[in-house]
Order: structure tokens, then C-alpha cells, then sequence
């Protein structure tokens, strides 16, 4: 017989499983777990299961109930293709439970992942993901430009902190707001293109570590780094003006790729970009491989409850 769907409330042990069977994914570790709970969500583990052989598949989910809606969060699905068992099971755990919004996303997700369709109301996206392999050396990969700028920084004197207190993360909160501001300036979108969570809760249940650029103690580059055994994320990043004349953020990735191998990680996700954009090319220029994903939202409640919470949403803005 094959694996089978099972739905489990997630505790220590479930969670050690999958950590474990996913070690480079750090969306499944028990500190991120516990940071979706901080943040007013049930955690539940989805997954193929062989009597047998375990495990084979899986991926955290996280309940939110609102007040005409139930969402159902899957940050990171597991490697399943449209024709698994696991959507089946998934689209039965909806309905058992009275999921009114599904959100599935593919952060740091295989790419061999694919979202069968899953009702009218639903929208699909494609999207890119950007992964370094810490396998060879990491130096080798790097374009000239991003050389040259590592280059600069270092003969700035600039230095690599590594931080989870409530001071270095409202320096990174200040950095991204300046990133986001330049981006806004430059007429282009900002819009998320990473896993949205709070940065307190992600530092303060080990999910999360701030890796920072620093000169005179002042933090001049910023990425929240999630965590796992043998891999890690970039969450969020943030460089000032001043980091960016002297080549800030392309010394820190460099960091964070070689101090992530010594602490024994394999891969090191860069995130999302739009093919096209200048993020992308910056995130190539360390070596990094484009990895094509789906993402998907989708309403699988009644009717009537979507045109009720649309109804309220828009005179919300009126308002």
C-alpha cells in the first residue's frame, strides 16, 4: 500500500520528525512552529504517511480563525505532484475543519511541487526562488561586480554580526524600511516576495538570526537569516545608503554563505525575486540557481460567506 494523508496537531515529536526528514528547511523546525503559535496560530504537520516507512512527505500548516473567515497558511509545501494523495487530504482537512481561505506558498519548497486546481476562486502565481549550493566554494561563483564590491567593503573595515536581540532587530527593521523606501523612489513595486511574520517571534523562538554589516558598531546591511540543520532562508534585508556606497549587502551574503557552511548548512536560499529584476541578477551574481515555483490562494468556503467578507472589505477602505 502506498502513503496514506494524515493530519497531526503538531507537538515535539511530529515536529522532530519532520525536521528531520527536511533538514535544509527552515519553515520546518520546531523554532518556527513555535513563532506561528506566538503569532495567534494553530500549528498542524500535513503529511504522507507510510505505516511502514514512516514519514515520506510534509509540511507545516497553520489555522487562523478571523470572524467570517477560517485560513489555512501552508508556507512551504512538501514534494508532491497535482495528482497526489496529499490534495485530496488536504482538500478533506478543509472541509472538517471550515477552512474558508487556503494560502499556499512554495518558500524554500522542492521544485518538483505542483498545485492541481483546487475551484473557481482561485488564484495561481508563478514565481522564483534563488539557492545557493554550499557545497563547492563559495568564492568561485561570484560575478565580477559583486567581487568588486566585496572588495570595497572590505577595505571600508566593515565587519559581520550575528544577533537576536530586540536592538539589533529594530536596526533591522530601520534598514529594510530604507531598502523599501529607495525601491518606492525608483517607481518600483514592493510588494512581498517572502514569508510574511513577525521578526520578534522568529528571533525570540530560534527560528530566526539577524546577520548584520557592521562599522563602529553601527549596523549598515541587515538579513534576517532563517534557520534550519542544514539550511537557511533569507527572510528580510535592509541596507542604508552609506552600506550601500561601500558594497554592504554583497560583503554580508558572502558572509552569511561561508558562515553558514562552517555551521554545517548545504544550501542557502536567497528567496524570491521576479525574474527579471534587478534583485534577481543581484542574487545570481553569488552563484545562485533559479528554482520556478507555484503559489496559490484559493476561497474554499460557501458562497455567500465570500461575499460577505468582500461586502466588508471594501467598506472597510470607504472607511
Amino acid at each position: 500500500m502506498g502513503a496514506g494523508f494524515t493530519a497531526e496537531p503538531a507537538d515535539g515529536s511530529v515536529i522532530a520528525e519532520l525536521s528531520a526528514l527536511v533538514p535544509t528547511n527552515p519553515f520546518a523546525t520546531a523554532g518556527f512552529f513555535e513563532a506561528r503559535r506566538q503569532t495567534g496560530c494553530a500549528p498542524w504537520v500535513l503529511a504522507l504517511r507510510d505505516d511502514a516507512r514512516g514519514l515520506q512527505c510534509g509540511c507545516g500548516a497553520f489555522l487562523r480563525t478571523g470572524r467570517l473567515n477560517r485560513t489555512l497558511e501552508i508556507p512551504s509545501l512538501p514534494s508532491v505532484r497535482a495528482g497526489s494523495p496529499f490534495w485530496d487530504g488536504l482538500r478533506e482537512f478543509c472541509a472538517q475543519h471550515g477552512i474558508t481561505q487556503l494560502r499556499l506558498d512554495t518558500f524554500a519548497s522542492p521544485h518538483e511541487v505542483e498545485i492541481p486546481a483546487l475551484g473557481a476562486h482561485c488564484t495561481r502565481r508563478s514565481r522564483c526562488e534563488f539557492v545557493l549550493d554550499l557545497g563547492g566554494d563559495p568564492t568561485a561563483a561570484l560575478s565580477a561586480n559583486h567581487r568588486r564590491n566585496i572588495r570595497r567593503a572590505q577595505k571600508a573595515g566593515l565587519a559581520v554580526r550575528r544577533a537576536t536581540s530586540a536592538e539589533a532587530a529594530i536596526q533591522h527593521q530601520s534598514l529594510v524600511g530604507q531598502s523599501m523606501d529607495r525601491r518606492r523612489s525608483r517607481g518600483e513595486p514592493v510588494r512581498r516576495i517572502g514569508p510574511s511574520l513577525g521578526d520578534s517571534a522568529l528571533l525570540q523562538s530560534g527560528a530566526g538570526e539577524l546577520f548584520q554589516a557592521v562599522r563602529d558598531s553601527g549596523a549598515l546591511s541587515s538579513v534576517l537569516v532563517l534557520r534550519a540543520a542544514k539550511g537557511g532562508y533569507y527572510h528580510s534585508a535592509g541596507t542604508s545608503p552609506e552600506g550601500m556606497a561601500v558594497g554592504a549587502s554583497h560583503f554580508l551574503l558572502q558572509s552569511i554563505g561561508i558562515q553558514s557552511r562552517a555551521d554545517g548548512a548545504e544550501l542557502f536560499n536567497l528567496g524570491g525575486a521576479d525574474v527579471e529584476s534587478g534583485l534577481a541578477r543581484f542574487k545570481q551574481g553569488f552563484g545562485a540557481s533559479p528554482v520556478p515555483l507555484p503559489s496559490a490562494d484559493c476561497y474554499v468556503g460557501p458562497a455567500w460567506r465570500r461575499w460577505a467578507s468582500r461586502g466588508i472589505s471594501l467598506w472597510s477602505r470607504r472607511g
